[in-house]
């Protein structure tokens, strides 16, 4: 957010407090029925954290580092379970998935000065709420008109996508300017339904103050480019505004309101748009395409807005697409980009491409399923630096003024850590804070999908190996969560993150605050029934200004803070195992009913995790994790081997072995190849009795690594790691078995995975050959075929071709994994007169053979 050229955001309070005297305070749509402003009386606004100006936009800054350093009233000694909790709840009419914004000082008409937190609903509905204090809204806007037929989109339009339900309207997190109009302007993008099949997508302006539109507002989204995909009619592809979806936070830069697209569970056709307006008059000033020659490569990012470099241009990653290997490159799938505006368009001033790219787009391992985290300059070869991870898990750091490109045989960025977090569908955070004992360090925070908590350190313009903290005893379910930074300077740092697991059963939100510096616990919402915030909103990002805590839930804003007195200890209750503290709890089967939540614990995760399809939707199984040194040598086998026999053990103790999580269900996985490993933690519950315990895993499974004793004292416990390495192609089940003698409690935990055969493609699908007369034999034409799988691929049989086409040379054996490529020609040879259409079929190991390639040929 430096640089000269992009609009400040560090504005006085003084800026915000005109008022528009004689405003209508409702905007063009009425304030809830029942709700009255009296409750709002004028009065003292509470005092201001000293250099805190408000929070405007996603995640802080256009950087997206997630910090708000100016935070002096909510420390690591005072953030704990008896003095910090839920102060109050606003009432909203439908799931806020955009993170609450934070205006101080606002004067709103008639009603005096507040502090103001902004919320936008899937009802098309934007809140400004006075921030200290529970109440209606001060006012509303809502951009439907049921009585006029005018609706949010039913998510049964899409085809019974399940990503959003059961309404879609505001999704993307608005963004202020507070020195735009005459007061500030928020800006936010609606998605309604006009009637049977027609749909419309607008950018509001509107007035901070009052909620009213601004001049030129709103204005209907459209765009039209040239290109040649699927969808296009005449040459020209146009915007779809029922298939595409704003999901990512909405940017400023250089006056420009950028918007950017994807769609709903990949439902096509559809391609990855921004769209900038100019902030003023809502004039379109630029159209940009990732896939104007192709499909896909849309814009998801689990919610978060490009990032804006210091000179205004948008860096920004995409989901999986087209990708043009060689130039010109038009189609961007699986990219991170640097985009610079100018002549109406973005141009692609630099790009970085993984190798792999092929397959991550067959698996839909979408790059672009977390957000774009841009790094301050950091001391190093390379200052200006950006990180990303896609489903896979692998963290990219790249130098984002020079990204590296494509490149087939070795990828170009400055660094690759290889499984380094779960999955992310999450941006991670950046602070610059003291650690007591080392002094000053930049740091990066992650929470992936099935992770920990996990703090990485950057020195030299490296991230450093392996993380130096992670909160080993929460391991957060899909989608994982996006951290924020609250911190006084380089003091006071504390990380905050919601555990959203529960969003598809309505279960509860969960508020987490980790010391910053070591990750230790600070606060756990879970801990007090009276803190329960609501249900999950997948992708939620809590927002920490002025002392307190926002979030918004599927049916209200959530208000967290300090309590004047204090109040006792916390007594435990059953909504406590709805926390994803040990394992991936509370994604499947929760209740909103706090004590059912018990239920969830074991069943949770095995649903969400296996049935991946789209890049916002649940994780995509990953492919490309393994641990070569603790990999084991594997023979495929038809089938796995059963479960392991227990051994003989001592006698019978009086002790319970308790065990979570008691099942796993691992992402999809290459045979033979090992996979990432899933944490189960063991306790031995006894106050006097020592457990002895042992090991085995069954075929296709294998521990990693354990921290149990072979005699676990009472209270102990200990942690294991298992991984799935699947011995043959299809599903595959088997036990981690604790061979123990203890009385009561876990003797085994449930393991299963699906192994996937070897993937690869050709290139092209089909050959038409020139005409040839007959007796006369044509040029040979070339099929190209990779393997974009961690694999080799092997081809038992030579390939043949449907006469009278003839295969004439053959380099196909054994291919290299990773893009490795092979050729086969095959020539066009007629003896008669008339048309010939025939197949060249390749027999190989990988999924779907046999391949067939149509071959056409005609003779006059």
């Amino acid at each position: 957010m430096t640089g000269r050229l992009l609009r400040s955001w560090m504005l006085g309070a003084a800026a915000l407090v005109a008022v528009i005297s004689g405003a209508e305070l409702i905007g063009h749509a009425a304030v809830v029925p029942g709700q009255s402003r009296s409750a709002h009386p004028r009065s003292a606004v509470r005092a201001l954290e000293p250099g805190f100006t408000g929070t405007f936009l996603y995640r802080n800054d256009n950087f997206r580092t997630g910090q708000n350093l100016a935070e002096s009233v909510l420390t690591p000694s005072a953030v704990n379970a008896s003095q910090f909790g839920l102060l109050f709840n606003d009432t909203i009419d439908a799931a806020a998935y955009a993170q609450p914004l934070y205006v101080p000082n606002v004067a709103i008409p008639n009603l005096g000065t507040h502090n103001v937190v902004y919320v936008a609903t899937e009802n098309d509905s934007v809140y400004a709420f006075d921030a200290d204090q529970p109440g209606s809204p001060l006012w509303h806007d809502s951009f439907v008109n049921p009585a006029a037929g005018i609706t949010p989109v039913p998510s049964t339009d899409l085809g019974g996508c399940g990503d959003l339900t059961p309404i879609i309207g505001i999704t993307a997190t608005p963004v202020i300017d507070p020195a735009a109009g005459p007061a500030g302007t928020l800006y936010v993008v609606s998605k309604v339904k006009l009637g049977p099949g027609s749909y419309k997508q607008q950018l509001h302006a509107l007035d901070i103050t009052t909620g009213l539109e601004q001049p030129s507002s709103p204005v209907t989204i459209a765009a039209k480019i040239p290109g040649t995909a699927e969808d296009a009619v005449k040459g020209m592809i146009s915007f779809n505004p029922l298939l595409q979806h704003d999901r990512p936070a909405l940017t400023i830069a250089n006056g420009v309101v950028y918007l950017s697209f994807a769609s709903h569970c990949d439902i096509g056709p559809y391609h990855g748009w921004i769209l900038g307006y100019d902030e003023t008059t809502l004039a379109q000033e630029v159209v940009y395409n990732t896939t104007r020659n192709g499909g896909d490569g849309g814009f998801w990012e689990s919610g978060c807005g490009p990032g804006v470099d210091t000179n205004g241009d948008l860096i920004a990653i995409t989901g999986n697409g087209t990708f043009d290997t060689t130039a010109p490159t038009v189609d961007y799938g699986d990219s991170f980009l640097r985009l610079t505006p100018g002549s109406g368009t973005m141009s692609v001033t630099s790009s970085f491409t993984p190798l792999n790219e092929l397959l991550l787009d067959d698996e839909d391992l979408d790059m672009g399923s977390g957000g774009n985290l841009l790094l301050p300059a950091q001391p190093g070869p390379n200052p200006d630096l950006m990180i990303g991870a896609g489903k896979v898990g692998t963290l990219y750091l790249v130098n984002r003024d020079s990204m590296g490109g494509f490149n087939a045989n070795q990828d170009q960025m400055v660094q690759e850590l290889t499984s380094a977090v779960g999955g992310m569908f999450s941006t991670p955070a950046y602070w610059q804070g003291n650690i007591p004992g080392v002094g000053l360090q930049n740091m990066i925070y992650t929470i992936g999908v099935t992770d920990l908590p996990k703090m990485f350190v950057i020195s030299n313009g490296l991230i450093q190996t392996p993380p130096t903290s992670a909160a080993e005893a929460f391991l957060f379910p899909f989608p994982g969560a996006s951290p924020v930074i609250s911190a006084n300077g380089t003091t006071g740092g504390i990380m905050w993150a919601i555990n959203s697991g529960a969003w598809k059963s309505g279960g509860t939100s969960v508020l987490y605050a980790f010391d910053a510096t070591n990750m230790t616990e600070l606060y756990d919402s879970n801990k007090f029934s009276a803190d329960n915030p609501g249900p999950a909103v997948k992708f939620s990002v809590p927002t920490v200004a002025n002392g307190s805590v926002y979030m918004g839930t599927q049916t209200q804003l959530a208000v967290f803070g300090l309590f004047p007195g204090g109040r006792g200890a916390p007594t435990p209750t059953a909504t406590a195992t709805v926390s994803a503290t040990a394992t991936t709890t509370a994604t499947g089967t929760a209740t909103t009913t706090p004590t059912a939540s018990t239920t969830a614990t074991a069943t949770a995760t095995p649903t969400s995790t296996a049935t991946a399809t789209t890049a916002t939707d649940t994780p995509t199984p990953t492919a490309t994790s393994t641990a070569p040194a603790l990999t084991p040598t594997v023979t495929a086998t038809p089938t796995p081997t059963g479960t392991p026999v227990p051994t003989a053990s001592p006698s019978p103790v009086f002790a319970t072995l308790k065990a979570n999580p008691t099942s796993i269900s691992f992402p999809d996985q290459l045979v033979g190849h090992q996979g990432k490993s899933a944490k189960v933690t063991v306790v031995n519950t006894a106050a006097s009795a020592s457990v002895t315990l042992s090991l085995a895993a069954s075929s296709g499974f294998v521990v990693t690594s354990s921290t149990c004793p072979t005699v676990m004292p009472p209270g102990g416990s200990c942690t294991i790691e298992v991984a799935f390495v699947p011995t043959a192609k299809g599903k595959q089940t088997g036990q981690l078995q604790m061979n123990s003698n203890a009385r009561f409690g876990v003797r085994a935990i449930k393991l299963k995975g699906k192994g996937l055969a070897p993937k690869m493609k050709t290139k092209p699908k089909s050959l038409s050959f020139q005409q040839t007369s007959a007796e006369a034999i044509s040029s040979p034409q070339t099929i190209t075929v990779i393997n974009d799988s961690p694999a080799p691929i092997s081809l038992p049989t030579a390939p043949a071709a449907t006469p009278p086409f003839n295969v004439t040379a053959n380099t196909c054996q054994t291919i290299a994994p990773n893009g490795g490529t092979c050729t086969i020609s095959v020539e066009f040879a007629p003896h008669k007169r008339g048309k010939y259409q025939g197949t060249l079929e390749i027999h190989d190991n990988a999924g779907s053979s046999p391949q067939h390639i149509k071959l056409f040929g005609v003779s006059r």
